[in-house]
């Protein structure tokens, strides 16, 4: 779920597939690595990331942000629970570029707003996809089913993921030749943005 390695200057490189169990473990051992080689910069690459656990993401946020709310439920009767930072925060203080484009959904744009809203991190690529909703499914004898959305997400600054989705903060597009050419504007752009001090 999660590949990790070195870039030039020294800077890591996450990329985030999915939140799962999984990613916990692995973060928490590439924390140590990153922290022991004392990486210059970090690449969070959460691009075509469709989400997941919402603790999972909550724990990745807790990395960077030191204090405060990494994401905000927000039900019909207005806000129901905030779930705030927990833990060490290894990444504190280490300059961080998020990755994003329009297939970073829902636990990518958790962790992407907290990093935004809290000063942690630039996002740069593209609008991310916007599905910040929390969903019960309700089945029924005759087999079907209804789908209720009983709250929504909300950056710390009470932003409304599922209806905007999240603006990078530097919009760097990266095209169908860029693609098929192999090349990647958007990792480009952050590793420039890593060397500047």
């Amino acid at each position: 779920s999660i590949l990790f390695s070195f870039k030039v200057n020294n800077v890591a490189y996450l990329r985030v597939m999915q939140f799962n169990e999984d990613t916990k473990k692995k973060l928490a051992k590439y924390a140590k690595e990153i922290k022991n080689k004392q990486a210059s910069g970090i690449i969070l690459d959460l691009r075509n990331n469709p989400g997941g656990y919402l603790d999972t993401a909550i724990d990745m946020g807790s990395y960077w942000v030191t204090d405060g709310i990494i994401v905000k439920e927000k039900g019909r009767s207005g806000i129901d629970k905030e779930h705030k930072t927990f833990g060490a925060h290894p990444f504190a203080g280490i300059k961080t570029v998020v990755l994003v484009n329009k297939g970073s959904a829902s636990a990518s744009e958790i962790v992407a707003g907290a990093l935004q809203d809290t000063g942690s991190a630039v996002l740069l690529g593209e609008q991310t996809f916007g599905k910040g909703s929390v969903q019960d499914l309700e089945t029924f004898a005759d087999g079907s089913a209804l789908k209720l959305t009983i709250a929504e997400w909300l950056t710390p600054l009470g932003r409304n993921i599922n209806k905007e989705g999240i603006a990078p903060d530097v919009e760097v597009k990266m095209t169908k030749e860029d693609f098929d050419a192999k090349r990647d504007p958007q990792l480009d752009k952050a590793l420039e943005l890593l060397r500047q001090k």
